[in-house]
């Protein structure tokens, strides 16, 4: 048996964004994946998760091969 499920249309209503995945950083609508894409190769997805108290791994992996 198929359910619906009305999340998807709720969450493109709530966000007036016509694709999902959607991501929220502490509650604020940000973007889709070609957003946070973006926000990745120019490094503002770094510094919006730092203001959020969050810290890439990645940052620590390329210290770690910069220090090699």
């Amino acid at each position: 048996m198929m359910l619906k499920c009305s999340f998807p249309v709720g969450i493109k209503d709530y966000s007036n964004w016509p694709t999902i995945p959607q991501v929220y950083l502490n509650g604020e609508f940000v973007g889709g994946c070609d957003i946070l894409l973006q926000m990745h190769q120019n490094g503002d997805l770094v510094e919006e998760l730092k203001k959020l108290g969050i810290r890439s791994a990645l940052l620590d992996e390329k210290k770690d091969q910069d220090s090699k």
